[in-house]
C-alpha cells in the first residue's frame, strides 16, 4: 500500500485542529506591506495550507474570502472526511480538501499567494521538510508570503530529555490515553525524586510537567511523543530555506521579534551587530525559545524594514486591551494604565487614551485607522482644535500613530489589512453563522471567523446560540429559553430555596440572555441579519 493511501497515525488519534489566527492571508499580507511589499490581493488570492487536517483553519477563510481560492492537503483520510463533509454542507465552493502527500504534490499545480504549513515541518522526515521548501520556492507567487511552523533549539535542548524520557518509559504501551497518562507520571516521578542539590533540573522538569498537564492529549500524543519531532537553529531553517531562493521577511506574530523582555544593555548589544539574522538567532538563545512561526518570501524581494509611524494609516486596528481605571481620564494628561497580554502600557496623551478605550468598546472588531483617528478626536474634546489647526491635527494624527507602533511591538495592538464580516451588536432578531452552528451542534468548538477556538460548554449559553436563526426575536428567545428552566432543563439557572414567581424568574432569564447574547457577539459569531 503507498503512503498516499496507508492510514496514518492521525487517523487512528486525530490532531486537535482548530484555527490559527497567525496563519491567515490577511496577516501575513499586513507583515508584507508592514515590510515595504506590496502583498497579493486577498479577495481574489490562492491559499494553499500543507497538512490542513479537517480544514478548520481554512473554511472560515474561504467563507470570509468567497472570491478567493483555498486548497487543503493532508494524508488523514479520517480528518479530511470530517472537513469534506462540513465544506459539503456549507455548500462552500472555493474550498478544496485532497487526500495527498506532499512529496507528491506540485505537479500541474498553479501557483498560490499564500501557502500555509502549521505544526509540520518539524514533524515530518527530511525529505518532506525538502518537499516543502520545494514547494514554496517554485508554486509561491512573486510577491507571495509562504508561513511555517517548527520547533527551535535552544530551548528544545531543554525540553528533549523529557520527550526522550517520556518516549523511552513509554515504548512498550500501545493505548494511547494510558500512554499519556504514564508518561505524565514518569515526568512526575522525576520532579520528585531529583536530588535537592540538583535544583536548576527539577525547576526545568517542573515546568515541562506544567506545560505538559495544561495540554490535551491528542496533541501530547503527536507533538510530543511522536516518532518524529525535530527542531533547528533558527539560522539552520534560514540556511535552508535560502538554499531554495527564499529569504526571512518576519515573524508571524509582530511582538515576537522586539525587545521589549530584554534589559537595555542587552538591546543595546544585540543591536551593534547590524544584522537583522544575527539579532534573531541571539534573541533566541537569550530567551530559550522552543517555537517560531517565520513567514518566508521570494529572495529577490525587495524590503524596508524601516517602519515608519505613519505606514500604521494603511491598516485596520483592533485590540483586546482593557483600561486599568474603570472610567480613564481620557481628555486630560493624566497617566492611565491599558493592558493585554500580560503587558501594560502607560499613557498619558488624551488621543492616545481616547483610542484604547474606543478600541476596548469595539473589540474583536477592527476599526480603519481613520475612522479611529476621527472617534478619538472626538472623544478626547480636540476636534474643534484639530479642524481649526491643521499643525495640530497632524500632530494628533502623529501621536496616535506612535501609539499604534509602540502597541503593535508591545503585541497588545493588532494591524489588519482585511476582517471577516461579523455583527457586533446584532439585531433584535440576531443570527449565529452558519459555520458556527454546525459546530456547536458537532462538536461544541467552535473556530469563529477571526480563527479563534471557542468552546461553547455552558448548556444554556450552547442552547440560547442555537436558537439564534435570524427568526426568533430578544423577546422571544427570553420567553423560550424561560420556559426551558421552568421545565427543569437548566437547573443550574434556578436560584436556591424555594421556586422563584414566573415575573422575578422571567426578570432574571431576561438578564442571562443578555448577558449571554454580548458574550457570543464577542465572540464574532453572529452574522449581519439585515
Amino acid at each position: 500500500m503507498s503512503d498516499a493511501v496507508k492510514p496514518t497515525e492521525y487517523d487512528e488519534i486525530p490532531y486537535p485542529c482548530g484555527g490559527q489566527e497567525q496563519t491567515h492571508p490577511a496577516n501575513l499580507a499586513t507583515l508584507a506591506a508592514l515590510f515595504g511589499l506590496t502583498p497579493p490581493e486577498l479577495s481574489t488570492c490562492r491559499v494553499l495550507e500543507l497538512g490542513c487536517g479537517d480544514g478548520s483553519n481554512l473554511i472560515p477563510m474561504a467563507m470570509a474570502l468567497p472570491q478567493a481560492t483555498f486548497v487543503g492537503i493532508d494524508l488523514s483520510i479520517r480528518q479530511l472526511a470530517m472537513g469534506q463533509k462540513e465544506v459539503q454542507q456549507l455548500g462552500i465552493q472555493n474550498l478544496s480538501l485532497r487526500h495527498q502527500n506532499i512529496l507528491d504534490f506540485g505537479e500541474g499545480e498553479q501557483p498560490f499567494d499564500y501557502i500555509i504549513g502549521h505544526g509540520i515541518y518539524s514533524w515530518v522526515p527530511a525529505p518532506v521538510r525538502k518537499k516543502i521548501l520545494e514547494i514554496c520556492s517554485r508554486l509561491l507567487t512573486k510577491n507571495g508570503i509562504a508561513y511555517l511552523s517548527y520547533n527551535t533549539y535552544p530551548g528544545w535542548h531543554l525540553r528533549a530529555p523529557i520527550r526522550d524520557m517520556m518516549r523511552f518509559h513509554t515504548q512498550q504501551i500501545t493505548d494511547p490515553k494510558r500512554r499519556v497518562a504514564q508518561a505524565l507520571a514518569m515526568v512526575n516521578f522525576v520532579a520528585t525524586a531529583v536530588p535537592p542539590q540538583m535544583q536548576i533540573y527539577r525547576r526545568n522538569v517542573e515546568a515541562e510537567l506544567l506545560r505538559l498537564t495544561e495540554l490535551p492529549a491528542d496533541y501530547v500524543i503527536h507533538d510530543d511523543l511522536g516518532e518524529i519531532n525535530q527542531p533547528f537553529y533558527f539560522h539552520e531553517f534560514i540556511t535552508a530555506a535560502t538554499e531554495h531562493g527564499l529569504q526571512f521577511l518576519s515573524e508571524a506574530r509582530f511582538h515576537s521579534m522586539q525587545d521589549n523582555r530584554l534589559s537595555p544593555e542587552a538591546r543595546n548589544t544585540l543591536r551593534k551587530s547590524g544584522d537583522l539574522l544575527v539579532i534573531e538567532q541571539y534573541r533566541d538563545f537569550i530567551t530559550a525559545n522552543a517555537f517560531r512561526q517565520t513567514l518566508l518570501c521570494h529572495a529577490d524581494q525587495a524590503l524596508d524594514r524601516r517602519l515608519r509611524p505613519e505606514t500604521m494609516e494603511q491598516f485596520l486596528i483592533s485590540s483586546t486591551v482593557r483600561s486599568k481605571s474603570p472610567n480613564p481620564d481620557i481628555t486630560g494628561d493624566t497617566e492611565e494604565q491599558f493592558h493585554a497580554n500580560s503587558v501594560t502600557l502607560s499613557v498619558a496623551e488624551p488621543i492616545a487614551k481616547a483610542a484604547l478605550v474606543i478600541l476596548q468598546e469595539h473589540t474583536p472588531k477592527a476599526l480603519p485607522f481613520n475612522t479611529l483617528f476621527t472617534m478619538s478626536l472626538r472623544r478626547s474634546n480636540t476636534e474643534a482644535a484639530a479642524n481649526f489647526d491643521l499643525g495640530f491635527r497632524l500632530h494628533q494624527r502623529r501621536e496616535l500613530c506612535d501609539l499604534l507602533l509602540a502597541g503593535l511591538g508591545a503585541g497588545i495592538l493588532k494591524l489588519q489589512l482585511f476582517q471577516a464580516a461579523f455583527c457586533l451588536q446584532p439585531s433584535d432578531r440576531p443570527k449565529l453563522g452558519e459555520f458556527a452552528r454546525l459546530r456547536i451542534l458537532e462538536r461544541k468548538e467552535v473556530t469563529t471567523p477571526l480563527l479563534d477556538n471557542i468552546r461553547f460548554d455552558e448548556p444554556f449559553g450552547r442552547q440560547l446560540a442555537l436558537l439564534c436563526d435570524g427568526n426568533r426575536t430578544r423577546q422571544q428567545l427570553i420567553q423560550e429559553m424561560t420556559q426551558r428552566v421552568e421545565n427543569g432543563e437548566f437547573p443550574s439557572e434556578l436560584p436556591e430555596g424555594p421556586k422563584p414567581e414566573p415575573e422575578s424568574l422571567r426578570r432574571t432569564i431576561a438578564g442571562r440572555v443578555a448577558e449571554c447574547l454580548d458574550r457570543i457577539a464577542r465572540y464574532a459569531v453572529f452574522v449581519d441579519n439585515g
